[in-house]
């Protein structure tokens, strides 16, 4: 045990840039017990860079990466009240988002529209992207520093409403049934009392929920503010025919977002928002085998287009 983590240390420091870099020996008799080991020393790595990428672990499939997370993280949690659409694939392992892949995933914080979010996420390259197909990282610190002084402000004070409309337990996309993992209504019910979202059942079969939030949080352990919404996604200048939306075709949408006061966010406002955080990403490229670790709230992630094929697997804890 010894010889696996007496170098630990020197590994982990020398992890560089945004994500940090942490090259493995390929050469680890137990590649488990060095993560085990090495969690401290990773998770100290993760408050100061938000984002770090262990490349050369001898990772081939999503049961080796279901083994590598729980190393570091015995319990992870599932995807329930997630708006993402994907599929598990292990003991709380999940594909990425399944969204076509000639559209771009912008920067997010996962679940950061919950009262309980990730804590931890974790993405292993199990197929690379023949090209493009990056996981752009930004840090949430960063954002909001370069955000306008303005609209900082005014999220601050009046804080966000995110709104969600969920169709009928039939429905093949976006169902309540998917989105809260029962069809069992009671359960459903009880689950939003408990984490703070407002209900409203639809004569179609369909569930409206919505959840007020923080534009901002603080990180638990560290102390820093970062910007923490989703708002640019939920909101309708999300959509191809944003100029054109009513306000009544626009609270139909599958997810819509306002000022917590049920206020309307300006297009202009939100353009802003989207730019500042594309100035913030950083891209690099997927190689087979690769571990991101991410700080749910230090850091954002997304996906950019590709061709070809492409998994990226994650787990959450």
């Amino acid at each position: 045990m010894q010889n696996i983590v007496e170098n630990i240390a020197a590994t982990v420091a020398a992890g560089t840039g945004f994500p940090a870099l942490v090259e493995v020996d390929p050469d680890l008799p137990d590649c488990y017990r060095w993560l085990a080991a090495s969690t401290p020393e990773l998770g100290r790595l993760l408050l100061q860079a938000g984002a770090v990428l262990l490349r050369g672990l001898p990772l081939q499939d999503a049961e080796d990466f279901r083994r590598a997370v729980a190393a570091m993280a015995p319990e992870l949690r599932d995807y329930s009240g997630g708006t993402s659409p994907r599929s598990q694939v292990a003991d709380g392992v999940y594909t990425s988002t399944e969204y076509p892949k000639h559209l771009e995933i912008p920067l997010h914080n996962e679940m950061s529209y919950a009262s309980r979010w990730p804590q931890r996420l974790y993405f292993f390259c199990n197929t690379p992207p023949g090209s493009g197909g990056e996981t752009p990282v930004a840090d949430s610190r960063k954002i909001l520093a370069a955000m306008p002084a303005d609209i900082v402000s005014e999220f601050e004070r009046r804080r966000l409403m995110y709104v969600r409309n969920l169709a009928s337990a039939e429905s093949r996309y976006n169902s309540w049934t998917k989105v809260f993992l029962t069809g069992d209504k009671a359960r459903v019910e009880a689950y939003c009392r408990e984490m703070d979202i407002g209900f409203e059942w639809q004569a179609n079969g369909g569930l409206r929920i919505s959840e007020i939030r923080p534009a901002l949080r603080s990180h638990p352990v560290t102390g820093e503010a970062v910007w923490f919404n989703q708002a640019h996604l939920f909101h309708a200048s999300n959509t191809p025919l944003a100029s054109n939306l009513s306000a009544q075709f626009e609270s139909g949408l599958p997810m819509a977002a306002y000022y917590g006061d049920g206020g309307r966010i300006a297009n202009d406002t939100l353009a802003a928002v989207r730019e500042v955080m594309r100035g913030a990403r950083t891209l690099f490229r997927w190689q087979k085998g690769d571990l991101l670790v991410v700080d749910n709230v230090l850091a954002a992630h997304g996906r950019m287009p590709f061709d070809g094929q492409r998994q990226i697997l994650v787990a959450m804890s």
